[in-house]
């Protein structure tokens, strides 16, 4: 994965674990893609002053993320996920399809729903 999305999935997960000056220069950095120069005018510290509380943040994040695993977690849930919905759609595929019942297509469908609801999330 990217180093940028990372920290981003990271970043959405485990905000709360950083100060509040570290979560605004993470946020503006990564997610409103400002320079070291445009924070540090917006929040009067240094450029180096930025760059320091960005450091300390991924490191953080990537810490954390270490001992508690969530964002891992997160993604092999959304890859079984991704699994799941691409059997369900090679059963659809299936030229026995038309052999199922409709009370099981029907619930095919709510489970496609439900990962539809999931991913979104």
């Amino acid at each position: 994965m990217e180093r940028n999305v990372e920290i981003g999935l990271l970043f959405s997960i485990y905000r709360n674990m950083l100060t509040e000056r570290q979560a605004e220069s993470v946020d503006l950095y990564y997610n409103e893609d400002l320079s070291l120069s445009e924070i540090s005018e917006h929040m009067g510290i240094t450029r180096q002053g930025v760059r320091d509380n960005i450091k300390r943040a991924e490191s953080t994040l990537f810490d954390v993320e270490k001992r508690l695993g969530l964002a891992k977690r997160f993604l092999d849930i959304k890859e079984d996920l991704r699994r799941i919905d691409d059997i369900i759609r090679e059963i659809e595929q299936s030229p026995n399809i038309m052999y199922l019942s409709d009370d099981i297509k029907r619930k095919i469908n709510q489970i496609l729903h439900i990962i539809g609801e999931m991913n979104e999330d």
